[in-house]
């Protein structure tokens, strides 16, 4: 059904494969809407995104679709396909068996004190792999502008793919640029680059800022904005507490302990390095997402992760601030 272009659903199926969206099927909630699992009736199982208040009309919505779904990466989420019913917006994907990475890291059970570093490291590679060819590989390329560890899914060999990419234009379609915000909407709270409140404009470091506070989230097992191993009185996110902590050479204690003293505190202290730089608050002084990508991959490299890539020649005399091309339209 789904192997070429992104196909149109009937909402009686996507109903049916919902339990008629019941709550027991519900696997993720956001900003942008719910998301579903569904069963078909073969036993295949897909993701739905509900998508909330959407502004686009019909053929506005079909025609996006017809442009996420050419946007095919292995580290993307690939659109299968999509439903419109007089209001009714709705997305799907193939199914995640693993979740989200906040899930895995701060999900009930202590998932996360379980995931050894390799898999992280992991994680981390893989879904800067997927941004960086947003940014600098794609056509058309693509802001992302809500990433978070809610947006990373994993298949069931913790290979990362990230989700909700180009969704702030269903939202709202006069945003035909992709780099106003949404109805002034920033993305969820501690992974917002500190420039948007001034500026209102969404940059490719801004999505560089927001990628650094997953890649903190990995390296700390620590919560955006709750900090646990902060002291009492501390009332900052987790950027500020790793910015504290850096200032008085204390940044060692940030790292979670669970990965501590098994061989990998060089490839700790250099991926902490990273995260760090990424959440920088001067924008100018972050790395692009390709940049971060080699990092990463270099870091990684005895694990031998990636094959050879399928990006990402490094941007020739491109300003990634200043592209005018980053559309999620033809």
């Amino acid at each position: 059904m789904f192997e070429k272009s992104v196909s149109k659903m009937k909402l009686s199926d996507l109903m049916k494969a919902t339990d008629d969206f019941s709550n027991e099927n519900i696997i993720g909630t956001g900003r942008t809407g719910m998301m579903y699992k569904a069963t078909l009736p073969d036993g295949t199982s897909l993701a739905i995104k509900r998508l909330q208040d959407s502004q686009q009309s019909e053929n506005q919505f079909v025609s996006e679709m017809a442009t996420l779904g050419n946007v095919r990466h292995q580290n993307l989420v690939s659109l299968l396909g999509y439903c419109v019913a007089k209001k009714e917006r709705l997305l799907v994907y193939k199914y995640m068996p693993k979740g989200t990475l906040y899930d895995q890291l701060h999900g009930s059970g202590a998932q996360g004190k379980s995931m050894e570093w390799p898999t992280r490291l992991k994680i981390s590679i893989g879904a800067a792999k997927g941004l960086a060819w947003l940014h600098h590989s794609c056509n058309p390329r693509i802001l992302h502008r809500n990433i978070s560890s809610k947006c990373i899914l994993l298949d069931e060999d913790y290979e990362p793919k990230i989700s909700d990419f180009g969704l702030a234009r269903l939202m709202n379609p006069i945003d035909t640029h992709l780099s106003t915000f949404v109805n002034g909407e920033f993305g969820d709270l501690g992974y917002v680059a500190p420039e948007y409140a001034r500026t209102l404009v969404a940059t490719p470091k801004g999505d560089v800022y927001s990628f650094g506070v997953v890649l903190l989230e990995l390296i700390t097992g620590e919560k955006p904005t709750q900090v646990s191993k902060a002291s009492e009185n501390f009332r900052g996110s987790l950027v500020d507490w790793i910015t504290f902590l850096s200032n008085t050479s204390l940044l060692q204690d940030a790292i979670d302990k669970s990965v501590i003293g098994k061989d990998y505190d060089s490839e700790l202290l250099q991926f902490m390095k990273v995260a760090c730089a990424c959440a920088l608050s001067g924008p100018k002084e972050r790395p692009t997402m390709f940049e971060v990508y080699q990092l990463l991959r270099a870091i990684g490299e005895k694990y031998h992760f990636t094959a050879d890539d399928d990006i990402l020649l490094p941007p020739l005399s491109i300003d990634a601030d200043n592209l005018d091309e980053l559309i999620v339209a033809k």
